[in-house]
């Protein structure tokens, strides 16, 4: 028996015993081990010395093996846990920023919803006033009418009266008569009484006509007819006088006499009468057209107040909202003015005053006085962070209060201070010299232009366009619904000059492209000026309409041997409704000046590297242009002046320098040499003959001579 039989023994022995009384699961699984190595090593203390050494390295070999993977094993479940630990922090603070985020957009609802409820009490106030004045007017017109009814009364009673009165006077035997008569004018005036009485309460125009006219012929209806009565009466007793005293010649006479007289009377009275319904249909067609036309007006007033109404809603509400600045023509006004934006959705008014601007850095000022409380600076610095993120800037935005200015202003950290110089020839290594702009664009055929106000998209979008027409030959249309601005310089061919004919051209040429109905032997460049705007004319609901049929023309131009190019302010695609990003890469896309910043902002295609290193080189190029302008004196909308541009969409994005406005016209297309075959510029150098140059035609192969 070996040395290593008792020592093999032991060491089982006691490893059994701790793999059986310990908890711990590591102590059991070297329990486990050494467990076996001890029955292993009591198995083999039996074997040749020499063997027993090689199994003894053998199974120290697996022990450390197993050691090892044990402790790899326990690594990986700490650096799982630390992870887990590490995620849910993070999620913990983003789900807080959510929740601050709804609660801020709740308190902007709220007030949004207490402000169209104020409108909506004042629009009230005034219907209610509309309705009043109308009502009025009502009133009176229904005056009139009761007033000119009563007056007829009036004055046939008057008459009457007078008549009866003076007939007594005059007949004093008929008397008693006339005193039973009195008796029937009562029953006339009663009855008039409560006729006028009912009358009061008629209120419909046409009920107050037909009304007035019905009593007016009652009233001297009876009236006529009580004096038809007294007449009669007396002729009868001058005839029994007659009979009594005169002769009956005389009574004849008298009675023809009497007669004459009673038909002049009765003649006279009848035109009395007829006068009184002539003046009362008079009257009643004046009083008619004078309520219809005084009604009428109180309508169109009426509506004229609800309108102005709403122009002083709207007129409130772009008063109550922040003073921004109106030509963001500089890369820091822009994000004065998304800084104004974002506070306003937080119910705090930021409005512009002035800004310090040195192409790296600058101070915007903004006026609080229109807030209803005290804004201080400690209360807007927790937002510089997200403000960063929303303009770009190299740091977050800092907020601190100028008592001299009585202003809050903001610093912002806009690139890089140069620490030497930019050396011209060092920024001619990041962008491509406007000596080879024709070269580059000549073969482009969609084109999408974007650039600030004044930023020269125009005639940047009319250099392109000639360079073009150089190179393919054929003909252009412009639609430029700013054909009458002083700032027009266009020399292409106008074919549209309002946003309506630049909506038709879009259709049209949407259909031509669908429906393959072009002349393919002929290049045409179609130019769309103000593209942005010109959607902007449609309601929102139509507006994905003319933004698919703008996808359309992009996408199926090049196969009809067309071209087109689109001129905007805006380089983010969302201003494109029914349009994405994916639709403009069948295109060439130009952005001027800042715009570069926006459209490498808003890319999706580019690595980080890529980004970071296009956004060094616009500030790079921002610098180098203003610096020069700065140099020579030239103001920045100056036609001379250094300018730059982003280009997508043709192979790697790249910056190119633009060329002065007006380099390229469209009289240097009409001038240039066609070819007599097709009209295309696009031809070589073909030798000579007979002491001509030749040239051949790229596109129809033919070939001509030229002096």
């Amino acid at each position: 028996m070996s040395q290593l039989t008792p020592i093999s023994l032991v060491l089982g022995l006691s490893a059994a015993v701790m793999v059986a009384v310990s908890p711990n699961e590591n102590v059991k699984f070297l329990g486990t081990i050494a467990t076996g190595v001890g029955i292993g090593g009591f198995m083999f203390s039996h074997w040749d010395s020499q063997e027993n050494k090689k199994q003894i390295e053998n199974l120290q070999k697996t022990v450390d093996l197993l050691d090892r993977q044990r402790r790899n094993s326990e690594d990986e479940k700490n650096k799982t846990i630390r992870e887990y630990n590490t995620l849910k922090i993070k999620l913990d603070k983003e789900l807080e920023l959510v929740r601050e985020d709804m609660q801020r957009h709740q308190t902007s609802n709220n007030s949004l919803k207490s402000r169209l409820s104020d409108l909506e009490h004042e629009l009230k106030l005034e219907k209610s006033s509309s309705q009043s004045k109308i009502r009025e007017i009502s009133n009176f017109s229904a005056g009139a009418a009761h007033q000119i009814v009563s007056e007829t009364y009036k004055t046939e009673l008057t008459k009457l009266g007078g008549m009866i009165s003076g007939y007594t006077n005059n007949y004093p035997d008929l008397t008693d008569f006339f005193e039973n008569l009195e008796s029937e004018i009562d029953k006339v005036k009663s009855w008039a009484v409560a006729e006028l009485e009912a009358y009061k309460g008629v209120q419909n125009l046409q009920s107050l006509i037909d009304e007035g006219l019905r009593i007016q012929q009652r009233i001297i209806s009876r009236c006529s007819d009580i004096k038809v009565k007294a007449l009669s009466t007396i002729i009868k007793y001058l005839n029994g006088l007659a009979e009594d005293s005169v002769k009956f010649s005389e009574y004849q006479d008298n009675i023809a006499q009497i007669s004459e007289r009673a038909r002049e009377h009765l003649l006279e009275k009848e035109s009395v009468i007829q006068s009184i319904a002539e003046e009362w249909v008079t009257a009643n067609t004046s009083t008619t057209e004078r309520y219809s036309s005084e009604f009428n007006e109180v309508l169109e007033n009426g509506k004229l107040l609800v309108n102005r109404n709403l122009e002083l809603a709207e007129k409130i509400e772009s008063l109550n909202r922040p003073y921004t600045w109106s030509s963001p023509t500089r890369q820091d006004l822009r994000i004065g003015n998304i800084i104004i934006t974002y506070f306003e959705c937080m119910g705090i008014i930021l409005d512009r005053a002035k800004s310090d601007y040195d192409h790296w850095q600058a101070s915007l000022s903004f006026h609080i006085d229109r807030n209803p409380r005290i804004i201080v600076a400690s209360e807007l610095e927790p937002e510089g962070v997200r403000l960063q993120q929303l303009t770009h800037t190299l740091s977050p935005i800092k907020f601190s209060w100028d008592a001299d200015e009585g202003c809050m202003v903001a610093w912002l950290h806009l690139a890089k201070k140069p620490v030497k110089p930019i050396i011209e020839a060092d920024v001619n290594k990041i962008w491509k010299t406007a000596d080879k702009f024709q070269t580059i664009v000549k073969r482009w055929s969609r084109v999408r232009v974007t650039g600030g106000s004044e930023s020269g998209k125009s005639p940047t979008g009319e250099n392109l366009a000639v360079c073009i027409l150089l190179a393919r030959g054929g003909t252009a249309e412009l639609y430029n619904p700013q054909h009458d601005s002083v700032k027009n310089h266009w020399t292409i061919p106008i074919m549209g000059i309002s946003h309506e004919d630049s909506l038709i051209g879009i259709e049209s040429l949407a259909a031509t492209v669908n429906q393959k109905t072009n002349d393919h032997s002929q290049f045409k460049l179609t130019v769309f000026d103000e593209i942005d705007s010109t959607i902007a004319t449609v309601e929102k609901k139509n507006q994905p309409e003319i933004g698919k049929q703008i996808s359309t023309i992009i996408k199926q131009l090049s196969h009809q041997n067309l071209g087109a190019v689109f001129i905007g302010q805006n380089a983010n695609v969302r201003h494109y409704p029914g349009m994405d990003r994916s639709d403009w890469n069948s295109a060439v896309s130009v952005h001027i000046g800042s715009n570069a910043f926006d459209a490498i902002a808003n890319t999706n295609q580019l690595p980080k590297d890529e980004v970071d290193r296009l956004k060094l080189q616009a500030e790079k190029l921002t610098e180098f242009c203003a610096t020069k302008n700065l140099e020579l004196g030239l103001d920045f909308t100056n036609p001379q002046a250094y300018r730059f541009a982003l280009v997508i969409g043709d192979g790697k994005p790249y910056f190119i320098e633009l060329p002065s406005f007006g380099t390229y016209t469209y009289d240097m297309v009409e001038s240039a040499v066609k070819c007599p075959s097709c009209e295309s510029h696009n031809h070589i150098s073909n030798g000579s003959k007979d002491g001509f140059k030749r040239r051949k035609c790229k596109d129809c192969n033919h070939v001509f001579s030229v002096n």
